[in-house]
């Protein structure tokens, strides 16, 4: 049976070269295979599976370590001018390719690393050492719904960029509102401040989202608790009316003492629809108190 044009052609060119020529054309395609199927083999010790693929070299990656490779081998055969080429040239023709082919490989493994590295810790950031929260977990404990009059502008975050320029002020606003929340004798500043203080801490959350690390503390996490919230309301209770039972003592007057009383009342009154039950009964309580003692200073003055 004759052989086809084809089939003669790629007999006559494994047959017409020397065994050292063959021996340089399997090698070099065993080391081109070898960097995509042999990789799996070679892992150091230590790596995970995730780790190695993001030094997988791309088709580019590989096409141009070949070009480095040939660049050598080729000036060597251009060097020849008619001369007859024995084993000794092979082998350095081989080795010219495969020591510039392999380091090429080795500097786009390490460039692949380095930066897919970033891509993943981006995707993990949720876990990882970005997260805006390391205190308590809420996911099964009521969270705290804010009003939306009073967490303050809601900016867009469509990018990483625009989450790593707006992450450092959202940050400084939460803090400065937490001070302001642990001191202020003022009901109006305290419940508006609240609730700007998570809306802050609701866009740090959308900037973890594009790996933007947010460096908070679980002191944060409490402010999205509902149970925390109601205590805090509770202590802004007491806390102001330790300053106007302070403030009704001082006074010489009856009527400049009932006055403050009823200042007392009249701050928390627009806020008494943002208050539980239980708040608003620990407020009524606490608003008499300060009314007997105003009545009481009163009779002792007379």
């Amino acid at each position: 049976m004759a052989k086809s044009p084809y089939a003669r052609k790629e007999w006559l060119r494994k047959h017409s070269t020397s065994k050292e020529m063959r021996w340089l054309n399997n090698g070099i395609d065993a080391a081109v295979k070898g960097v995509g199927s042999g990789r799996k083999s070679i892992q150091a010790p230590g790596s995970t599976q995730e780790d190695w693929s993001r030094t997988a070299l791309s088709k580019g990656q590989l096409r141009a370590a070949i070009i480095i490779g040939a660049i050598l081998p080729l000036f060597g055969i251009a060097g020849l001018e008619g001369q007859e080429p024995g084993g000794a040239f092979f082998l350095a023709e081989f080795l010219l390719f495969m020591l510039p082919f392999f380091l090429a490989v080795l500097v786009f493994m390490l460039f692949n690393k380095s930066t897919r590295s970033g891509e993943s810790g981006e995707s993990k950031a949720e876990s990882s050492d970005s997260k805006l929260y390391d205190g308590p977990d809420l996911t099964d404990e009521a969270q705290y719904t804010p009003k939306p009059e009073w967490m303050g502008e809601m900016v867009p975050i469509n990018s990483r960029s625009d989450a790593r320029m707006l992450a450092p002020q959202f940050l400084k606003q939460a803090q400065e509102s937490a001070k302001i929340l642990q001191t202020t004798t003022e009901p109006a500043v305290f419940f508006e401040r609240y609730d700007f203080c998570v809306g802050r801490l609701q866009q740090l959350e959308e900037c973890k989202k594009y790996g933007v690390p947010v460096g908070t503390t679980a002191d944060f996490a409490k402010y999205r608790s509902l149970s925390f919230r109601d205590g805090a309301v509770s202590e802004i209770i007491h806390r102001v009316a330790d300053k106007y039972s302070v403030k009704i003592e001082s006074l010489k007057t009856g009527k400049a003492k009932k006055n403050w009383a009823e200042k007392y009342s009249k701050a928390f009154e627009p806020y008494l629809p943002y208050m539980s039950n239980a708040q608003r009964t620990e407020f009524v309580e606490v608003s008499e108190e300060l009314s007997s003692l105003a009545e009481k200073d009163n009779m002792e003055s007379e």
